[in-house]
């Protein structure tokens, strides 16, 4: 390698860079001499090389010559940047034939591992024009850098060709040269002259695998020209086939010859043909296709067709890799065609009419020289590559211009930068590429706004009234969930509010539809947006009280005679309105058992009266109860007031009659089959009728008669009311009703002054709420006290948990049976003076959450959970989780809210608090919001998995590799096939647009490999200066597989101005940033490198758009390494016993020997070191130790202990 390489100041080789100075030739030879395998950075896995790099050589002779040595003229080095190299064609057509290795296909590294100690290798001497097979052939290399251990043996010398074949370098028509090639035989033995680097593709930017030195030895069996060297190749005992540039050739411009007009073509179909100039090789016949190489003077090659076409004569042929070649021999009669001339476009994208929904694009100055068939606008948003990518036709316009509309919907309502790239379908149906732009949709500013009014309250509802109703997604329905707060949520409606002409909202609410709950109701309010979202609003509260009640009504007794009375009731008004007046009456004698429920009848005063006919009452005299009721609108019966009045019956003397004898009636009588006036009258005697009596008697305040008829039944007769002296007196009680011990659940009722002339059996207390007339009545039976007293507790659960006045009758079980009215009462249960409690404290916010604590918490109900609904203000409540807070031992409640679980949304957050209470209501306490910001500077929340440092961005977890923070010595993850695919679409694109890019890249470094990288740039520049462009082993971002270094077109890190500016404004759009930049190396550590860039996914807009580094942007620790000068990393755990799959590819951890039986004592025939790999097929259990095992190239298996 050229010193002037290590003194090159402009292009500092950092972190990125592959070129060794001495330091590396010396650990190079060492480990080459040592059998110690020196690992490329990265060998192409997925990509391919252009045929136009891939040469086969010329066989132009058959004579060989035994055992030839022969020693290399001498090589210029050119600078080496182990890069992958690939390219948009997928064509492999005289690529060296590749034969798999022992080590895992997948590997980025390769490394070639001794698996055969017999003579396997086929000599055979190659045409890499013709077509003849390429025969696997096998050399053997004397200092293998990886067959260390592995018995080496004497190979036979091949016959050598005695006259060297020319091959020639692929390239395009415009650069042909012709090439001065050092003499050397097709294959034999070559004896390097002096330290050489050896490559798996004849490249002079291809991937160094390892170095051989002066004096080494090797048989080889191709000679080929390629990337401006003259190369020797051979295939190692892992199969793969090497390269090294042994002669820098020296070339001169050469005048291309067309092929000799002529009007016949008299070749054989097929042969072998020499060609007498330089002839240009293509994949089809035709002259304007692309140039693949060309054979010059004297070179000869098989061929199997001849054809006409395109005004020339061709010959064709198969090559190695299968593909049809073409080569225009002589030109015919007919003129040849001109080459397409390249096409001059023009064409300007502006961009219009910008929302928060889209834009336009119109597209002006549109031409071609071609023409204009279609103008395709391939749009797509900077979110997630290119997956809503839509390709539209653009709409020509009346005044030539062409439009198109861009609705983001179609783009899955991506905000942020997107991208209008213009291509010209032309006339002749070729896609040209014109032009391209940005722009950006901007988040809409959302805004919404709504106020409730709450209107015409009564106690039967309210009105809701809603203004200023607004949403910059549109309103498409207000929506107003409302409850009362008794029994959580269980008369929840969601109403619809109706728009009124003047734009408010407005709901008449019915509390009939909520159970007729009074107290509180909850009322909020939703929007359903122009999108379908549902989003939350507001909310308000509003009472609904007990009615202010007023009841009227006074009894006035009028008219009263011995044979009864009128009832008048004025001033007779109820608040709820009247439908009947009830009037029940009874007498004072024997309870209730007369008691009639009279309707009284409305006068045309406004009066109501009632006429009492004792009669009806058993035509008892004495004291009469009269009662008032009001029957409301809605069926409850509400009483109001009560009254007595005595009814006294006229004096009269009793009849002196015998005690038997025959009777004459004065008047009309009743005859009863029992001396009760309220018996049944049987039949009558009209005045001056006859009866022959045997018995006189004083019954229920009569005077009777009786006799028995015909049918033998005694009847009874009365025939003289008895003045009130003379009727039995009446029962006397007494009794008292308190009211004690009332809460919001019930109350004690307590009965003192017990008594009655007749005695007390039981106390009676019929109970009722006044709601719903006496549909709750229960008749209870007072508990009888030690101090004589009687108690009663009353629970209104029992009562329909109805709330308000209650009614407490008493009545009497007498001794003698009889029930006796005694007097009653009223208590009215208040509505609980209900008192919920609670505080949210928001604490410990960060980028990813924040921890809610909840403190006071207490209801008078009780509290069994804390629920806590927490949604994102983003996308209305389509992240809302309920949450269950956890109860602390300081009695307060917890929970920790992780944004991830929100879509990993950021801004604004609603916490809103519910109690589920003792009874199991859900009751509604508070609310607040929380701000969750982006991450800012400051270090935090870094974690550590076992192999490397990470923290949660946005949308996905971000991979931290930085000189605070190393990875793990074994973790390897190789290129991420994400990040892979987006570089890919980055730098084709860039290509695409006429950059300085070149296809080579570099990406994926293992920790070992850094580690020898490192160690050449302090052997050459010290420790100091290596760190500021050098990564130390294990703190390389190369080893995440997530980075990747650009190159120019010549094969140097890209360091072009205009490309690296482009890439700097543009690579976010692909999902990367250019991860070290001017002025940021106190928080990265390094030195600007506009080449290196990171994939970070979809966040990469807003970190580019923050103009902040990683460091910066995530708040993680950056700098400089720690103190120590001994390179860290982290501590990796001890190995374990392996589970082991029973096939698959297997990664050591150490040096493994190769043995050629499942015993330890067998002889090692090789060795694998850590970090190497192989695929393996058998898995067992012998000598003691566990086993992998697999085929060699040889076709004999080997085994490994692995354990």
């Amino acid at each position: 390698m050229k010193k002037r390489m290590f003194d090159h100041e402009e292009q500092r080789f950092s972190i990125r860079k592959y070129s060794c100075g001495a330091a590396s030739v010396l650990i190079g030879c060492v480990l080459f001499m040592g059998g110690q395998t020196v690992s490329a950075d990265e060998q192409a896995t997925t990509g391919t090389v252009p045929e136009a790099a891939q040469v086969g050589t010329v066989n132009k002779t058959q004579n060989t010559i035994e055992s030839t040595d022969v020693s290399s003229q001498s090589a210029a080095t050119q600078k080496e940047t182990a890069v992958t190299t690939t390219a948009p064609t997928s064509s492999s057509a005289d690529k060296a034939v590749s034969v798999a290795t022992e080590t895992t296909p997948s590997q980025t590294t390769t490394v070639d591992a001794a698996t055969q100690t017999e003579d396997e290798t086929t000599n055979s001497s190659v045409d890499a024009t013709t077509d003849t097979a390429d025969s696997s052939t096998t050399a053997k290399v004397e200092k293998s850098p990886v067959e260390k251990g592995a018995r080496k043996e004497e190979i036979d010398a091949a016959k050598l060709m005695d006259k060297t074949q020319p091959a020639q370098q692929a390239r395009l028509a415009e650069s042909k040269v012709t090439q001065s090639v050092p003499s050397l035989p097709s294959q034999g033995y070559y004896t390097y002259t002096k330290r050489t680097e050896v490559k798996n593709e004849p490249k002079a930017s291809a991937a160094l695998q390892f170095y051989v030195n002066a004096g080494d030895r090797v048989y080889y069996d191709r000679v080929l020209i390629a990337d401006g060297y003259q190369w020797l190749s051979y295939r190692s005992y892992s199969g793969i086939r090497r390269y090294a540039a042994i002669n820098k050739l020296v070339t001169e411009p050469v005048q291309l010859a067309k092929p000799t007009p002529s009007s016949t073509g008299t070749l054989p179909s097929r042969g072998r043909y020499t060609f007498s100039g330089t002839a240009e090789v293509k994949n089809e016949a035709k002259w304007s296709a692309p140039t693949q190489f060309t054979f010059n003077r004297g070179d000869s090659v098989n061929y199997d067709k001849v054809l006409e076409n395109d005004g020339y004569q061709w010959i064709s042929y198969i090559s190695y890799s299968g593909m049809r070649r073409y080569a225009a021999v002589t030109k015919l009669a007919q003129p040849a065609p001109q080459r397409p001339a390249q096409s001059q476009v023009t064409g300007t994208i502006h961009i219009e009419n910008k929302t928060s929904q889209g834009f336009d694009v119109v597209v002006t100055d549109v031409s071609s020289t071609k023409g204009v068939k279609t103008v395709k606008l391939p749009v797509w948003s900077s979110q997630g590559g290119q997956d809503d990518i839509i390709w539209y036709d653009a709409a020509k316009q009346i005044d030539g211009t062409y439009k198109l509309s861009v609705d983001i919907r179609r783009h899955k309502n991506n905000y942020g930068d997107y991208n209008v790239h213009m291509y010209y379908v032309q006339s002749d149906g070729s896609l040209q590429g014109v032009t391209g732009t940005t722009t950006k949709v901007e988040e809409p500013k959302y805004s919404v706004t709504g106020t409730i009014h709450i209107e015409n309250k009564t106690s039967q509802g309210f009105d809701v009234v809603v203004t200023n109703v607004s949403s910059t997604k549109g309103v498409k329905t207000v929506k107003l969930p409302i409850w009362s707060s008794q029994g959580g949520q269980d008369d929840v409606i969601w109403y619809d509010a109706i728009k009124q002409t003047d734009g408010t909202y407005k709901l008449s609410v019915d509390i009939s539809r909520h159970k007729n709950n009074r107290g509180e109701y909850n009322i909020h309010m939703y929007y359903i947006q122009s999108d379908g979202s549902l989003q939350g609003v507001t909310g308000t509260t509003t009472k609904v009280e007990e009615p202010k009640y007023s009841v009227t009504g006074t009894i006035h007794i009028e008219n009263k005679t011995s044979q009864g009375f009128d009832v008048l009731i004025t001033n007779v008004s109820d608040s709820n309105g009247i439908s009947r007046v009830k009037v029940p009456i009874w007498t004072e004698n024997s309870g209730q058992d007369d008691i009639i429920w009279y309707d009284a009848s409305k006068q045309n005063d406004g009066n109501y009266k009632v006429t009492v006919n004792i009669s009806k009452h058993k035509n008892e005299s004495g004291e009469y109860n009269i009662h008032l009721y009001y029957i409301e609108p809605n069926g409850k019966i509400r009483g109001v007031s009560g009254t007595k009045t005595t009814v006294v019956a006229p004096s009269s003397a009793r009849e002196s009659i015998p005690s038997q004898g025959v009777y004459t009636f004065k008047k009309e009588v009743e005859v009863k089959n029992s001396p009760t006036m309220t018996a049944k009258t049987e039949f009558t005697f009209a005045r001056g009728e006859r009866i022959r009596y045997d018995k006189v008697l004083d019954a229920d305040h009569h005077q009777w008669i009786s006799y028995v008829s015909y049918s033998g039944t005694r009847r009874y007769i009365p025939i003289a009311t008895l003045t009130n002296e003379e009727a039995p007196k009446s029962v006397q009680v007494t009794g008292t009703i308190h009211i004690e011990n009332k809460t919001s659940q019930g109350f004690d009722v307590v009965v003192t002054n017990v008594s009655s002339t007749k005695g007390v059996k039981t106390v009676k207390l019929p109970v009722w709420s006044s709601q719903g007339g006496q549909d709750d009545v229960i008749w209870y039976d007072a508990i009888k006290q030690t101090d004589g007293n009687y108690k009663l507790s009353v629970d209104i659960r029992r009562h329909k948990n109805n709330r308000g006045e209650y009614n407490i009758h008493m009545y009497y079980v007498q001794s003698d049976g009889s029930l006796q009215g005694v007097t009653g009462t009223t208590t009215k249960v208040e509505e609980p003076k209900y008192s919920v409690t609670g505080t949210i404290h928001i604490e410990n916010k960060t980028s990813q959450g924040f921890d809610v604590v909840v403190t006071n918490v207490s209801s008078t109900k009780g509290v069994k959970t804390v629920k806590l609904p927490i949604w994102s203000s983003q996308g209305g409540q389509d992240d809302v989780i309920w949450y269950d807070a956890i109860k602390q031992t300081d009695g307060t409640y917890k929970l920790s809210v992780d944004i991830r679980r929100h879509k990993n949304n950021r801004g604004e957050y609603n916490i809103h608090m519910y109690y589920v209470q003792s009874d199991g209501s859900l009751q509604g306490v508070t609310g607040t919001t929380t701000k969750v910001e982006g991450p800012q500077t400051g270090a935090k929340e870094v974690q550590y998995n076992g192999s490397y440092y990470f923290i949660q961005g946005k949308y996905d977890e971000i991979v931290v590799a930085n000189k605070k923070h190393p990875m793990a010595a074994n973790y390897n993850p190789g290129e991420n096939p994400t990040a892979k695919a987006a570089f890919l679409r980055l730098r084709n694109d860039m290509i695409a647009q006429g950059y300085n890019v070149g296809y080579a890249y570099s990406g994926f470094r293992s920790y070992d490999y850094q580690k020898v990288l490192y160690q050449n740039y302090v052997n050459k520049d010290g420790q100091a200066a290596a760190d500021r462009y050098s990564a130390r082993p294990g703190y390389s971002e190369h080893q995440t597989g997530l980075v990747f270094d650009l190159t120019d077109k010549a094969g140097n890190l890209l360091e072009d101005a205009a490309a690296s500016n482009w890439l700097k404004n543009n690579a976010h759009r692909y999902g990367f940033v250019v991860r070290y930049q001017p002025g940021k190396e106190a928080s990265t550590g390094y030195m600007p490198e506009a080449w290196h860039i990171r994939y970070i996914g979809k966040e990469a807009d807003e970190v580019y758009h923050s103009g902040l580094s990683l460091e910066e942007y995530y708040g993680f620790e950056g700098g400089d390494y720690a103190s120590s000068v001994t390179p860290s990393k982290p501590t990796t755990p001890s190995p374990q016993t392996p589970s082991i799959p029973a096939q698959g590819v297997y990664r050591f951890t150490k040096r493994s020997s190769i043995k050629a039986e499942a015993r330890m004592s067998a002889p090692e025939l090789a060795y694998y070191d850590a970090g190497q790999s192989v695929t393996y097929d058998k898995v067992l259990n012998a000598d003691g130790a566990t086993w992998i095992s697999y085929i060699a190239f040889s076709g004999k298996r080997r085994y490994i202990a692995v354990a």
